[in-house]
Parts: structure tokens; sequence; C-alpha cells
């Protein structure tokens, strides 16, 4: 509890320089307070501020371990993970490590930095000690528990999906198969303003690209699963083009059959119509047109003589 005359650690930002005040006066409101501060060192010595409580971080005495531990914080801030390793980490841990063993924090400076509270329960389900886990990454202790870096909590999280890969693999197949199926119909949702919309197949597919096949392939890489190549997937692509031809081919001939022509005609006629091909899907390069590819438009010339009545 802060009293008046206490000197306290006064910081104006999470990873400012601590500075030396001392409290004032003390300013209760319905929720809060509000501290008048005195400042004791350097060229602000004897300005005095308004502050709100969160600007002072402990008793002057303890500045030294302070300013460590916000030392190691900033260090932290530095390694930052891209979005599919957020999502991948999040997937992981809530799979695969207790919150008793070990837990990922969203709420202190940094996120995504892990605190192992059981280091012997944690070396059972990634495999090594947890005090080579430790050494290999930036971390600091808190009371008996450590805290270590962004880095290691990635660590944790892939040395855990080599130990237990089936619930992982599971999880992303099954999350691949509803999108398959958001990919070809679209998903009913309900929008900001209370209507029941349905999206797009296109725009389901273009979000799978962006969020979910980063995050799949990232999961399946900790899992010893090797990524694959730009040739495979093109490959694969193309084998999956010809199935799908074959398929429709023989739809459209059974709907022929069974006189339906007239729709079997226009699903065959869209279908080769709107093919996607290397050729309409590459962009466009921008660069000067030779003057034989510069489109002619021809326009009527107005007549530079009056009308006569004949």
């Amino acid at each position: 509890m802060v009293q008046v005359g206490d000197e306290q650690i006064y910081r104006l930002r999470d990873f400012s320089s601590s500075q030396r005040v001392r409290v004032v006066a003390i300013e209760m409101m319905k929720k809060s307070a509000k501290y008048e501060i005195e400042f004791l060192d350097g060229d602000s010595a004897g300005k005095q501020e308004k502050v709100p409580g969160k600007r002072l971080r402990g008793p002057w005495s303890g500045v030294r371990e302070y300013d460590e531990v916000m030392a190691a914080w900033e260090r932290f801030a530095a390694f930052e993970l891209s979005d599919p390793e957020e999502a991948a980490v999040e997937t992981v841990f809530s799979e695969l490590i207790p919150e008793e063993v070990a837990n990922w924090e969203w709420s202190v400076p940094v996120r995504w930095v892990t605190t192992i509270y059981d280091p012997v329960g944690l070396e059972r389900l990634i495999g090594i000690p947890a005090n080579e886990l430790i050494g290999q990454v930036d971390s600091f202790a808190s009371g008996e528990n450590t805290v270590v870096s962004p880095e290691g909590t990635l660590m944790i999280a892939e040395y855990a999906c080599r130990v237990n890969p089936m619930p992982i693999l599971n999880g992303v197949i099954e999350e691949e198969r509803k999108c398959r199926e958001k990919t070809k119909r679209g998903e009913s949702y309900t929008s900001h303003d209370g209507q029941q919309r349905m999206s797009s197949p296109e725009w389901e597919y273009q979000w799978y690209l962006e969020r979910y096949r980063p995050l799949h392939e990232l999961l399946r890489g900790w899992c010893g699963h090797r990524a694959v190549t730009m040739q495979e997937r093109l490959a694969a692509a193309e084998a999956e083009v010809q199935r799908l031809d074959v398929l429709i081919t023989r739809l459209v001939d059974q709907m022929k059959e069974h006189e339906h022509s007239i729709f079997a005609e226009v699903i065959e006629r869209v279908h080769e119509e709107e093919r996607i091909t290397a050729a309409n899907y590459r962009p466009v390069v921008d660069r000067p047109l030779k003057p034989s590819e510069i489109p002619v438009r021809y326009e009527r010339a107005p007549r530079r003589w009056g009308y006569r009545n004949w």
C-alpha cells in the first residue's frame, strides 16, 4: 500500500527509464487514486506532477531487481511471432500443454512468453529436460517459476508436437475438411446488423490461403512432416484438375442421357469458358507497348461543312 512520503519507482512507460520519486499527496477517486509525486533526481528534481497508480512500480529500494526484470522483458519484446506462429502456439498449448505445467501469457508487457510451473512435467511433454530448453533461450526467474521468451514458447510447442503429433495432425485434418466445405458452398453467418448472410466460396478460399494453409503447414512441419514443395503442389493441382474434368464430363453425359441436355450444355460451356489457366491467371506485366500492340479505335469525324437544302 503506497503511503504519503514513500519513495517509489516511477516509469512513464514499461520500457522507459526508472526515476526516483516521493509521494506528496494521494487523491482518492471512485475506482482508483491519483498520486501527486515529486521527482528527486536529475533534471526533473523538484518537479511535481499528478500521475495514475500504474506508473508507480514499487518501492525505490527494489529498483535494481525491478530494472533487471524489465530489461529481460525488453529483450523478449525484440522477438516477434508471425500470425501463423501465434495461432500454432495457441493450438498446441490448448491441446498438449496443461496450464498447471506451463502457460503462455497474454497480459504481461510482452505477449507469448511462457511461465514454466512444473519443469519435470514439462520434460515428459517435450522430450528434453526443461533446463536444457531454458539454456537455449532468454529467460528469468519469477519466484519459484521460470519465464522464457517467445522464442522459448515456440520451442516448447515444436518439441511437444514431435513427442505427441497425432492430436495436432487429427485437428489439422478435421479443420481442412471444414475449409473444403466452406470453399465449395460458402458459409452462413450473422452480420453486425443482425442479418443472416452467406459468404462466397471465393472469399472462403482466399481466407483459407491467408489464414489456415500457413498454419496447417507449420503444424505439420512441427509434427515431422516435410513441407510441400512448389513443384509437388503444382503437380497435385494439375492431377486434381484432370480428376475433376473427368468427373464433370461423366456428370454432363449422365444429364444428357436423362433429358437434361440444356442444363448439361450450359454447365459444359461454363466449365470450359471460365477455365483458369496459366495464361489468364498470371499477372499482366506493365510495359511499353509496341505500335502494333496499341489498340486502335475509329471515330466518325464531324463534318466540316454545313448541311445544304436540296
